[in-house]
């Protein structure tokens, strides 16, 4: 393989003012893959760092698509035209450095039909971290929110683990999509070339004298057999993985005791949202329960104290046992308290809360729908609206 896989290896002083022709470079596949990638990613970043949680089905569904564009492009990296093959923009690594010292000290001096090999760089560097954030979002997904195919596999620690990557892989991302759009803002300035408006025409500029470009064709049909294959078997795969129940959910039967008594005065709470022994102490001071003496007869405190110590907090690894096992020391048997939902809740402002259909901080049932099963998931939170009078 040429060092210079996609150099005409021309010097590009006075390029502008020589005669110059278009020529079809990028094909349509492609520049559909590099739009919608920018689309994809966009959409991931806006609904997992601005828009509100209850986005996150959508930040989901742009993880899915932006896996289905990356296979794509691997698999036409193969089969794709001539400038789409990943062996054409594979530089070496003394190639890289040259051309980005020229870039550096604006002096570039080589004009390439396909990408130069900074941004051939940058393309490889953007797959790999895409590649791991789209991994480490799978295991976020069924570790910490017992969602996806990795569900019933991935514990609470492994997703709470891929997090921190996810989080950091992302903020690299950032970083490189700024550099990437300066560098070819500052290749725009130093050839002429306009690369965003070759990247939806298809067309570059090239010098006149540069010899017949080598142009082999696509090979759709086996980039489509391929494909087919790994999906086919992906789906077999995450068909068997859907099987398994999520690893960090209980099954939680009903309590009538428990549901009639504290229900009467307000919505019963989930008891993963609390430690066992959080939930012992509470049962045992009912006399002074938030202010309020709320004490039971001995059968209904035993049934009810045995009940939450059975389903409490530590027998559930989901992201709400985890988060609320850390309490406030003040306030031990007090969920709205702990550091967790002060934070996740900071936000809202105190008159949402006195809404009618909310009313107290404490209602967990009136804003996520599916507070009964102990997932609280993003997808399920519905803040009711302020009623107009």
């Amino acid at each position: 393989m040429s060092d210079a896989p996609n150099s005409d290896n021309k010097p590009a002083n006075g390029t502008s003012k020589r005669a110059s022709r278009m020529v079809k470079v990028w094909d349509i596949p492609t520049r559909a893959f590099h739009w919608s990638l920018v689309s994809m990613v966009f959409i991931g970043i806006l609904t997992g760092y601005i828009a509100p949680e209850w986005w996150m089905g959508m930040h989901v569904w742009a993880g899915y698509i932006t896996v289905t564009l990356l296979v794509f492009r691997l698999v036409w990296g193969v089969f794709g035209s001539e400038y789409a093959r990943l062996e054409t923009f594979a530089f070496g690594p003394m190639h890289i450095l040259t051309h980005m010292k020229e870039i550096i000290t604006l002096r570039p001096v080589r004009h390439y039909i396909g990408h130069n090999p900074s941004g051939a760089a940058m393309i490889f560097g953007l797959l790999i971290v895409l590649i791991i954030i789209t991994i480490s979002g799978l295991l976020v997904l069924g570790g910490e929110e017992n969602q996806g195919a990795l569900a019933g596999v991935a514990s609470y620690a492994i997703g709470d683990m891929a997090a921190e990557v996810h989080a950091f892989f992302v903020f690299a991302l950032m970083a490189m999509i700024v550099m990437h759009v300066g560098g070819v803002i500052l290749e725009g300035r130093l050839t002429g070339e306009n690369l965003v408006h070759s990247m939806i025409t298809g067309l570059k500029k090239v010098p006149q004298g540069t010899p017949p470009l080598a142009h082999r064709r696509a090979r759709p049909l086996y980039a489509a057999l391929v494909t087919g294959l790994f999906f086919s078997g992906a789906a077999l795969g995450l068909e068997n993985l859907a099987k398994i129940p999520p690893s960090g959910l209980v099954q939680l039967p009903a309590n009538a005791a428990y549901e009639s008594e504290c229900g009467d005065c307000h919505g019963v709470f989930h008891p993963s949202l609390l430690p066992i022994a959080s939930w012992q102490g509470m049962m045992q001071s009912l006399e002074d329960h938030f202010g309020e003496d709320a004490s039971l007869d001995d059968d209904s405190v035993n049934e009810i104290t045995a009940y939450l110590t059975q389903f409490g907090g530590e027998n559930w690894d989901t992201e709400a046992s985890n988060r609320f096992a850390i309490l406030d020391p003040a306030k031990p048997y007090s969920i709205i308290a702990t550091p967790y939902w002060v934070r996740k809740h900071d936000e809202i402002k105190p008159e949402v809360f006195k809404r009618r259909g909310i009313g107290v901080k404490s209602n967990c049932g009136a804003c996520h729908t599916d507070h009964y099963s102990g997932r609280f998931d993003d997808q399920k939170i519905n803040i009711p609206e302020e009623k107009k009078k």
